[in-house]
């Protein structure tokens, strides 16, 4: 079977080979991310162009959703079913076989963990891109600054004594901004000018989990700062660069696509408990909370270190 374009979704024999062949449909349909946006509206389905931006430029297995909308929007809604089957069959690991030898193993086609990172159960066949319907509407969020960050003792009791470059080992940890100790960073359903993402923002603790924060260090000093769902896998935060929702941090499910985007420096504030979170894509950018530090549903950016003092950027790092 080949759609239109000369697109077989049959071929894929990877997740990468799959999104490659998603960008060749909507490149034969001529159509640009904002008219397909408008196609999917007049069937009362949603396909965000942010969003359909973000799949396409991942290696990621987007959701059957997500690909039944864009398959429509682009001309091929007789095809749908074959999309799907391709899709549910990489997702099972089933990879076939193109010249009669047999399927590659099992988990060929699957993106690997984060390095060092322990073993958790985890689904990375899905991406961390908003979901909105499943998610509880927070409203008109204001993009925020980041607070104080207080290093807490570690499993064992002990004080951490590592240098300020190394301020903990990789775990399970409480991020809080400094100037509202009470919040805790999580996701949350951000709206900016009619479009809608779920990225990183501060709500209560008591309502922050799931997901879980996990840093994880690299042997340089660097940390990415993953959400981990039971249900959507892990997201890395990625300082997002362009468009409406610029320097707000998304969590995505690829922990390598975004390069430096993805990695943080955790350097010593004004304290030997608090903390700062810098860009080590641009170390002029430090990790903040846009608006009222105090806010709950605030969305955290990355915010260049100069436009604020006090502890508008500090955070408090305690082990969960």
């Amino acid at each position: 079977m080949v759609v239109p374009g000369g697109v077989d979704p049959a071929e894929a024999r990877t997740a990468r080979e799959y999104v490659a062949l998603l960008r060749r449909l909507k490149e034969h349909s001529g159509l640009t991310y904002r008219q397909l946006e408008q196609r999917a509206a007049e069937r009362d389905e949603v396909l965000a162009r942010s969003t359909l931006a973000d799949t396409l430029r991942r290696d990621a297995l987007p959701r059957a959703e997500v690909v039944a909308a864009l398959a429509r929007a682009c001309g091929a809604g007789d095809d749908v079913p074959e999309w799907i089957a391709a899709r549910e069959r990489l997702a099972a690991g089933e990879v076939p076989a193109t010249d009669g030898t047999d399927p590659a193993p099992d988990g060929t086609d699957q993106e690997p963990e984060p390095p060092n990172e322990p073993p958790e159960p985890s689904d990375p066949r899905r991406g961390r891109t908003a979901v909105t319907a499943a998610l509880v509407s927070l409203g008109t969020v204001v993009l925020l600054t980041v607070g104080a960050v207080t290093l807490l003792p570690q499993d064992d009791g002990t004080e951490n004594t590592k240098s300020a470059a190394t301020p903990t080992t990789s775990g399970y940890s409480r991020v809080r901004p400094a100037r509202a100790p009470e919040l805790c960073l999580t996701d949350g359903n951000v709206r900016v000018e009619g479009e809608s993402k779920l990225l990183a923002v501060q709500r209560p603790c008591a309502e922050a989990v799931p997901p879980r924060v996990y840093l994880q260090g690299a042997d340089d000093g660097r940390y990415q700062i993953q959400f981990r769902h039971p249900e959507h896998g892990t997201g890395c935060l990625t300082v997002l660069g362009d468009g409406v929702f610029k320097g707000t941090l998304e969590p995505w499910g690829d922990c390598r696509a975004g390069g430096n985007s993805q990695w943080f420096r955790v350097e010593r504030a004004d304290g030997s408990d608090r903390w700062r979170l810098r860009s080590a894509q641009d170390d002029a950018l430090c990790v903040g909370v846009r608006g009222s530090a105090e806010e709950a549903g605030a969305a955290v950016v990355a915010e260049h270190c100069a436009e604020r003092g006090g502890d508008d950027q500090v955070f408090l790092i305690g082990r969960e």
